[in-house]
């Protein structure tokens, strides 16, 4: 560590601010607005999330969340009243699902640049930017529809504000109640986090590099105020319209899920040191050069004496290390949560890069030599994967070639990408051929470029590099869709679907969500009460969605056509409760299964005379 008081680096651009922007902006735009089409909704969060959306939309309450016409109290508002919006205003799909998150990447890159260039100059304020827009964790975790990016972007510019108010560079009212605004809406966003995180780092700072007798400058009573104005008017309206809300929005969701008690236990923490050596990995390929970022941090004793630029590096180390440290002690851990400390890291990475090329670093060269050898193990890999499956016929979806695990396997983020098998890159030869492609030219060009002292070059080789892979990336995951999205099932299914047809989802709802989403149409849940919808489930308005081993036959041989989707998790288990002479098999998609009680073609065969016949051919 060292305590430099210079307050930026002295390096420059080749290009002034709004080339920098409008680079920035491009290539986020790119990535994150360029993918959002694809793949469809995921049966997972995603797709369950998404039709919280559509329900606020199609209901016109914009006050109490549902799903499946259920109550729904474990999120916060925000992302989905701007989700819904989007719906209004583009229609319902993926790309519009999407498209608030890309919107709010490309707003996040643009932050962390304006931030870095403010406290820590030009080249550095540009690095951070690539760093945050093409590092995988972000685009991974924006596929998805968690609000991680959006809080993200609150945090960086609440803390933007307010360290300008505190270094007497912006008026103290628009930097402190702007600060105060932002925080409110971070709690409509994130809940408890959205207050609890950022007043917890100020306070941190502020004592730590010894402000402590300057809080009277902060006009506390009024900054309340304004958080007051815009945290509390829905939290009031969801309480008084439902009954426990309190206990369990904060209580059961926030207090208890952190502590391990939280009620139902659908969630897990993924171990500690994988969860820590997994940031590697979500930062890559900009993580090799985390030695930089780190030497830049100030030591300790020298944080009560620090100009602009060393008070910003101790922000961004007290920013990110609280983040870091309050989530290694909880009990509920996934691999996404510290995505709001990432922007600090991608600052400090964007500085120590800047500041290892003014310096003329040699070990940036091997760093840089690192990332290569990097692309070209993983191109070896990709290679020798492809090599393998070289004589494997793809016949239907990617399903037929992956290898299901066990169902706690599946409570971590992505966790269907561990069914891969060898096999399965068959039908992933194009985006495993283009990846390789990359890793190997693009890294080795990066480096080529970084041994000529060519380190802008160098930079913006990577980001592109990267930009590439998640086309191809996204590419994989539109193969993936069929095991991962029902919207085949519902593209198959929404034809035949008739005024009085019933769609019933074997199992809990995520598991089927994305077809209540493209059918637009409400589920029945066989089997199906536990997990996310259970506690609403108990409210005296709730629709009678869930059937169980007693309920379902009575509906199964009424008149009713009832459509059933089996996930591939459930079919051993569902199967022999489906009467074999009045089962109709519809269609597999993905390792699914979709089945009607009643024939949708003369002659169709029942699941009995399926099984006759497979018998037959294999005696």
């Amino acid at each position: 560590m060292n305590s430099s008081s210079r307050s930026s680096t002295t390096t420059t651009l080749p290009f002034n601010r709004r080339v920098a922007l409008l680079l920035l902006l491009a290539l986020s735009i790119g990535i994150y607005v360029g993918n959002a089409a694809q793949p469809a909704l995921l049966d997972d969060a995603d797709g369950g999330h998404a039709v919280a959306a559509q329900e606020m939309l199609e209901s016109g309450d914009w006050a109490v969340l549902h799903i499946d016409g259920i109550r729904w109290m474990e999120k916060a508002p925000l992302h989905y009243w701007v989700v819904a919006a989007s719906y209004a205003l583009f229609g319902e799909n993926a790309f519009t699902t999407r498209l608030p998150l890309a919107l709010c990447v490309a707003g996040l890159v643009l932050m962390v640049y304006v931030f870095g260039r403010r406290f820590f100059g030009e080249t550095a304020g540009f690095y951070a930017g690539l760093v945050m827009c093409t590092s995988i964790g972000p685009y991974m975790f924006t596929r998805i529809m968690i609000p991680e990016a959006i809080y993200s972007l609150e945090f960086i510019a609440a803390f933007y504000l307010f360290l300008r108010a505190w270094m007497g560079t912006l008026s103290p009212r628009a930097g402190y109640w702007g600060c105060a605004a932002l925080v409110g809406l971070a709690v409509i966003t994130r809940a408890l986090i959205g207050v609890v995180f950022p007043v917890a780092i100020l306070t941190l700072f502020v004592l730590l590099t010894g402000g402590g007798k300057r809080w009277r400058e902060i006009p506390i009573v009024s900054s309340v105020l304004i958080f007051l104005a815009i945290a509390v008017p829905w939290h009031l309206v969801a309480g008084l319209r439902t009954p426990g809300f309190f206990w369990y929005f904060f209580m059961n969701e926030q207090v208890l899920r952190a502590l391990g008690y939280r009620y139902p236990d659908d969630y897990t923490a993924v171990p500690l040191m994988q969860w820590w050596l997994a940031h590697l990995v979500w930062l890559f390929p900009w993580s090799l050069f985390l030695p930089y970022a780190f030497r830049e941090l100030p030591r300790i004793s020298t944080w009560k004496r620090l100009d602009s630029s060393g008070q910003a590096k101790v922000f961004l180390c007290i920013w990110a290390g609280f983040i870091f440290l309050f989530f290694s002690l909880t009990a509920s851990r996934m691999e996404y949560y510290t995505f709001s400390a990432w922007p600090a890291l991608a600052i400090l990475l964007g500085l120590g890069i800047a500041r290892a090329e003014e310096q003329g670093s040699v070990w940036l060269r091997r760093l840089q030599g690192g990332v290569a050898v990097a692309g070209l193990v993983a191109a070896a890999i990709l290679g020798a994967l492809l090599w393998v499956s070289r004589k494997v016929e793809v016949h239907g979806d990617i399903a037929s070639l992956l290898e299901l695990k066990d169902l706690d396997a599946y409570r971590v983020s992505m966790a269907t990408f561990f069914d891969l098998t060898p096999q399965a890159f068959a039908a992933l030869r194009l985006p495993s051929l283009l990846a390789a492609f990359l890793f190997i030219f693009g890294f080795g060009f990066a480096w080529l470029y970084r041994r000529r002292g060519r380190h802008l070059l160098a930079n913006l080789t990577l980001a592109v590099t990267m930009a590439g892979f998640f086309f191809a990336a996204n590419m994989a995951f539109k193969i993936f869709e069929p095991r991962m999205s029902s919207r085949d099932v519902a593209d198959v299914l929404n034809p035949q679907l008739r005024a009085g047809d019933q769609i019933a989802v074997y199992g809990e709802y995520y598991g089927g969500c994305a077809l209540g989403f493209y059918t637009k149409r409400k589920m029945l849940l066989y089997n199906g009460r536990f997990q996310g919808l259970e506690y609403g489930s108990y409210y005296p308005d709730a629709p009678k969605i869930f059937l169980d081993d007693h309920t379902f036959p009575g509906l199964w041989r009424s008149n009713k056509r009832v459509f059933l989707l089996v996930p591939e998790l459930n079919r051993r288990e569902a199967l022999p409760r489906l009467p074999a002479d009045s089962t109709y098999l519809v269609m597999e998609s993905g390792g699914k299964a979709l089945y009607v009680n009643q024939p949708l073609t003369p002659n169709q065969p029942t699941l009995a005379e399926l099984r006759a016949q497979t018998s037959q051919h294999n005696p």
